[in-house]
């Protein structure tokens, strides 16, 4: 048997998280720039997509997530151990004043499980938020800190690694990072290890130093109940 990764099951997987992930119709042309392969591969694949359900077509024959969609999310969710543990967590002790986020890195997307704020209800922090760059995200920033300054700066453009590179080597010295925005917004994340995921606390807007402080406790502690096993 072959130790080669399957390109097609790979493509096809990409193609469908890219999809899902557009929040809109999108026709192959588009979605093929945004992966970087053959139009007519898109289109292949979108179409196998479509005999299962897991994909559709509306008027213009642009592609939507299809009804199998929600099959899948809803097996997901219930296989996700993360997901599982996390939630009944956060719905009962992440702060409630300030904007709670816990995402996991895809492609050099930060992919938000749960993204919570002042003025919104709880069932709409349920993947309520959408996908950001990492460059742009401190969950972002500290999970990219796992990997070599070599391949963040073959990855990222110049501009984006001044912003990032600073944020990537406070994570690698103290375990998490704080970001402290020119707007005066400061936001703090921590990976929450062997799931592949941080934790991050935002909106916190001109805080003083104790107040920084007083939050990152919080972090940790919130860190720490969400890799505890049961």
């Amino acid at each position: 048997m072959s130790s080669q990764p399957n390109q097609s099951l790979i493509d096809g997987i990409r193609c469908l998280q890219y999809l899902v992930s557009s929040g809109r119709a999108i026709g192959c042309r588009e979605l093929a720039r945004l992966m970087g392969i053959n139009t007519t591969r898109v289109n292949r694949l979108l179409m196998t997509m479509a005999s299962i359900g897991l994909t559709m077509q509306d008027e213009q024959r642009r592609y939507l997530p299809g009804p199998g969609i929600h099959a899948l999310a809803a097996q997901a969710i219930r296989g996700s151990a993360l997901f599982s543990q996390a939630l009944p967590l956060l719905e009962r002790h992440a702060p409630k004043d300030i904007v709670v986020a816990l995402g996991v890195l895809w492609e050099d997307q930060v992919i938000y499980i749960y993204h919570s704020s002042p003025d919104r209800q709880g069932s709409q922090a349920l993947a309520g938020f959408h996908m950001l760059p990492a460059w742009q995200s401190v969950i972002g920033m500290s999970l990219l800190a796992a990997e070599s300054d070599e391949a963040l700066i073959a990855r990222f453009s110049p501009e984006q690694w001044q912003q990032l590179g600073p944020h990537v080597a406070q994570q690698r010295a103290h375990g998490r990072v704080i970001w402290h925005h020119d707007d005066g917004e400061v936001s703090m994340a921590r990976p929450l290890g062997f799931h592949s995921a941080a934790l991050a606390f935002a909106g916190m807007w001109q805080p003083d130093d104790k107040q920084v402080t007083t939050r990152l406790d919080a972090l940790n502690q919130l860190c720490i109940q969400l890799t505890q096993k049961e």
